[in-house]
């Protein structure tokens, strides 16, 4: 058997996310799993489980989601892509193979996760950005926002930024870089008023980031003082965070070993 690792792209929109999903619930959107799944075995003419680096929830996207299989194809670790993205939907595409060590595992091997929340900050929405940004029509204060991320870069409880009903070993989570970016910060891909918040870490809690994010908005709406998000951490109330931006403006970018 040879162990090969996948970076998949995807739009999360049409997708109950990246899990399969299991009982009543497999009866609704399809999973990003499932559907690679299905292509491989496929391409490889046998089942084969895939394991993914992050769970994203149904809406998120994915630059460079990481997925781990072991297969008995003999087809060339290059070939895989094309052959895989033949038998997908164009939502879904295989953009690199790997050969990798036997037992490499791409959620358990992950050293940090690079998740981003696109935000589009100007009065009327986008017809091209429709679905791939959060729209958000008042002025923001992007420099606000800026000081108040900073506290989040460190080893910190966030538990305050855990979605409700999430169980999880442990809150703390590392994070290692924070950035709220602009396209006057030399961005170039960022325009047309886009604001976009980076954040890298050892791990998630489920919905980190996109609380984290609509905190980060109050705050650049001078809803919220500059000093609250960094005071939300020390605090497991988490009903003073968010509220919880949306999904379909967050995406996983990048997973490293």
């Amino acid at each position: 058997m040879r162990t090969l690792k996948l970076t998949v792209e995807y739009d999360g929109a049409g997708y109950c996310g990246w899990q399969r999903q299991r009982g009543s619930a497999a009866e609704g959107s399809p999973s990003v799993q499932a559907t690679l799944e299905g292509a491989l075995a496929e391409v490889a003419g046998e089942p084969v489980p895939v394991i993914g680096a992050g769970r994203t929830d149904a809406g998120v996207h994915a630059l460079g989601q990481v997925a781990s299989l072991s297969t008995s194809s003999r087809i060339p670790a290059a070939r895989f892509p094309a052959a895989l993205n033949a038998h997908l939907p164009t939502d879904v595409r295989v953009v690199e193979a790997a050969e990798m060590p036997e037992g490499f595992h791409a959620r358990y091997d992950a050293v940090a996760r690079t998740y981003r929340y696109e935000i589009l900050n100007r009065p009327g929405p986008s017809a091209l950005l429709r679905g791939l940004a959060y729209h958000v029509p008042e002025p923001l204060d992007v420099g606000a926002m800026r000081t108040a991320a900073a506290p989040f870069a460190g080893r910190h409880d966030f538990v305050a930024y855990r979605g409700v009903g999430s169980p999880t070993r442990t809150t703390i989570c590392a994070v290692s870089a924070v950035a709220v970016e602009t396209a006057e910060d030399g961005a170039s891909d960022l325009a047309y008023g886009r604001v976009r918040i980076n954040i890298t870490a050892d791990r998630f809690l489920r919905h980190m980031v996109r609380m984290i994010t609509g905190t980060l908005i109050r705050v650049g709406l001078g809803r919220l003082p500059v000093s609250a998000p960094g005071e939300f951490l020390a605090d497991p109330d988490n009903r003073r965070t968010g509220p919880t931006a949306p999904a379909h403006g967050l995406y996983l970018v990048r997973v490293d070993y």
